[in-house]
């Protein structure tokens, strides 16, 4: 499934690699920017609800998260046609099969993201996200069926520990590391489910890479576009529908308040965002740029999402609150757990994908 790939230790990048290392940081980047404003989404839908601080149902949350989900890839579907004709015409019937699979894969990860989203702050859920290029190499050692090498082995235990300082689990105090007395309720709902997340993440990331280096890797960019509109229209439906006896509306004024929503500006225009930077110019550069490189080395990049997402989080959502009253929430600030946690997922991504010189080739174990 990987293609061998020199090791750039010896040889260098080529011209092709460089910008497509490139094309996928700015990828990263405005992934990035999508945590906060989804997290303000999120509560700018509780807020029309009117179910700031109450428990939601679960078929209520989830249909909260695919109806925004589906709007946002219908209306980047759209601008893709407009934007790429030629691209969505001539996509071959392999090349739309390939990214109806992969739209599939990638709208029950986001499903979860976002549903975790609505629990955690906006840098704890990128973080979080980010093991991602730690489940990579392996998921490529279980495919090939070859044990983890000794520094993919290190870089899980080190992820290990840096989730454990970034959720609480473990803390410093006089005494040094050690287990937070209540430990147990630091790890969260909207962890878990962002985690199962990450894990679906990693399934795409080595689809695209099998198909990409099969395909026209930019062509199945409309049939992923369509999957994840269609999957998430239709779990709107059901679970719209499932949630009406177990909510405070009738049928009539929750699709009075879901108009509301989607006709005001500020969500509208966020969705708008959404779905031309973070879908159409994001997944087409993912698409397009990273067959370039192996699946391991754009796992790598790929743990800089994280940075971005707490970048963004510092300042963003004060933004957002002072377009909308009521819709934006308090900026993030770097605490030591986030410092600590993210530094040692960080570094456990660096660890667990670093090319071993001695075999020549960027291995994926």
């Amino acid at each position: 499934m990987l293609a061998d790939a020199k090791d750039p230790s010896k040889s260098g990048f080529s011209s092709e690699q460089i910008i497509a290392i490139v094309a996928l940081v700015g990828v990263n980047a405005l992934w990035g920017l999508s945590f906060p404003m989804i997290k303000s989404m999120n509560q700018q839908m509780e807020h029309g609800f009117a179910l700031e601080g109450m428990a939601v149902s679960t078929s209520l949350h989830v249909a909260f998260t695919s109806g925004m989900i589906g709007l946002r890839f219908l209306i980047a579907l759209a601008m893709l046609c407009l934007i790429c004709p030629r691209l969505v015409r001539l996509a071959s019937k392999e090349e739309w099969q390939a990214g109806l699979v992969v739209g599939l894969l990638f709208y029950f990860g986001l499903v979860l993201q976002v549903m975790g989203l609505a629990t955690i702050p906006a840098s704890r859920s990128g973080f979080l996200t980010s093991l991602t290029a730690v489940f990579t190499p392996i998921f490529s050692a279980l495919i090939l069926r070859q044990l983890p090498s000794w520094n993919v082995a290190l870089g899980v235990c080190i992820a290990l520990i840096g989730v454990s300082v970034l959720t609480g689990l473990i803390v410093l105090d006089s005494r040094g590391f050690g287990i937070a007395p209540d430990g147990m309720s630091k790890w969260t709902f909207g962890d878990t489910l962002t985690t199962l997340g990450s894990v679906l993440f990693t399934g795409q990331l080595l689809l695209v890479d099998y198909y990409g280096r099969r395909l026209n890797s930019a062509a199945i960019t409309p049939g992923m576009f369509l999957a994840v509109a269609v999957a998430a229209g239709l779990t709107f439906l059901v679970m719209h529908t499932i949630s009406l006896p177990e909510s405070q509306f009738q049928s009539d004024g929750t699709w009075q308040i879901w108009n509301f929503l989607f006709l005001n500006p500020i969500f509208f225009g966020l969705v708008v965002f959404l779905a031309l930077f973070c879908s159409v110019i994001a997944f087409l550069g993912m698409n397009k740029y990273q067959p370039h490189i192996s699946a391991v080395q754009a796992s790598v990049i790929y743990s800089s999402e994280p940075a971005f997402a707490s970048t963004w989080a510092l300042f963003l959502p004060g933004l957002l609150g002072l377009l909308a009253a009521n819709f934006g929430y308090p900026n993030e600030t770097v605490s030591l757990p986030l410092f600590l946690g993210g530094s040692l997922i960080l570094l456990a991504n660096i660890v667990a994908l670093w090319p071993r010189p001695e075999s020549g080739v960027d291995s994926p174990i």
